[in-house]
């Protein structure tokens, strides 16, 4: 696992339908498509494309919706080893 201090979000930017550039504090960047994992439970509002577009940073260094929707930070730091567990989640609900 890496630093959690290295895994907040410095910056971000739209770059496509529910899809996120994320800069973080290491300067890691990470292009994460969010489509698969939203649309059930307490992501579906996400799926509103003008809803999912009002993305802050919040106080904390992580990406945060308007209702309190957000990711874990780890999970966005190692995409790749997290999103599958997203999609598996949002399959089942």
């Amino acid at each position: 696992m890496a630093d959690l201090d290295a895994m907040t979000i410095t910056n971000f930017k739209l770059v496509g339908n529910y899809t996120i550039e994320i800069t973080f504090k290491d300067g890691k960047v990470q292009t994460i498509n969010f489509e698969p994992v939203i649309g059930k439970g307490w992501m579906k509002q996400l799926l509103d494309q003008n809803y999912f577009n009002k993305v802050k940073l919040n106080d904390g260094g992580n990406l945060e919706w308007p209702d309190g929707q957000d990711f874990n930070p780890e999970a966005l730091y190692e995409w790749e080893r997290f999103e599958k567990l997203y999609i598996e989640d949002a399959r089942r609900q």
